[in-house]
């Protein structure tokens, strides 16, 4: 059984738009668009915030109307999906391509439950150790080291219940929001090689308000807070990885 496939498109990028639903109608693959959030039209979205967190976890104090859009736009994909009964869903971005592999792709994950979030497109090699083989020469893969971007992964109902509670309050950039398997046990896996890339149109069409960001200097105390907050984490990510490698 195919998965629900959800694309997270705002109103206004009616390019984008046009551009995955032609992909994705290309593969014969069904989708439903998830209009995403504004954050400047969010009322008060600065409450949804962890202040302290946040300065502590990342470059500024604070994040931009657009990023907690963003994040509050896979918060929906993730709720919309637990309003049916679907085992699993994939939530893309408007601004992906999507391969011709990733159907035989999607349909290997089915075959077995060893995974609750999986990574189709990401930056970073993120060390991969392979779990097991899927289709077309693919690879299921855990990670060692960081990997980011939202872009495109594959999510069950454990992965979203659990994600549902851990992103609340918005604490980072949604990406690292999703990725922080140490705190919520998640079975998090990405694919090599990657079944999803970026489209042509990510480079040349506008995002969820991220241009509206003034730069922030840094002081040596931020700085020294930035490094010591990330470095608490990958040591974290990477215990967490190896233990999952073999688990």
């Amino acid at each position: 059984m195919a998965p629900l496939i959800y694309v997270i498109n705002l109103d206004r990028d009616a390019e984008r738009m046009a551009s995955i639903r032609a992909n994705l109608e290309a593969l014969g693959l069904a989708f439903e668009r998830l209009p995403a959030v504004m954050g400047k039209d969010v009322p008060e979205w600065e409450k949804l915030v962890d202040l302290p967190a946040y300065a502590w976890r990342n470059r500024l104090d604070s994040p931009r109307a657009g990023e907690v859009g963003c994040y509050l736009s896979h918060l929906k994909a993730m709720e919309t999906f637990l309003r049916t009964d679907a085992p699993w869903c994939v939530i893309l971005e408007d601004d992906v391509e999507v391969l011709p592999a990733c159907a035989e792709v999607l349909r290997s994950l089915a075959e077995k439950d060893d995974w609750d979030l999986v990574k189709l497109f990401n930056f970073h090699s993120g060390m991969p150790v392979t779990k097991r083989a899927l289709a077309g020469g693919h690879r299921l893969v855990a990670h060692l080291t960081r990997t980011t971007s939202s872009a495109a992964y594959a999510v069950n109902r454990r992965a979203a219940e659990s994600l549902l509670k851990s992103m609340r309050p918005i604490s980072e950039q949604v990406d690292h929001a999703l990725d922080r398997p140490w705190e919520t046990g998640l079975r998090t896996r990405g694919i090599r090689p990657m079944p999803v890339v970026l489209a042509p149109v990510a480079h040349t069409t506008s995002t969820i308000g991220y241009q509206d960001r003034s730069q922030a200097r840094r002081t040596l105390g931020k700085s020294l807070k930035l490094f010591l907050a990330r470095a608490k984490k990958e040591i974290s990510r990477f215990g967490y990885g190896l233990f999952d490698a073999v688990r």
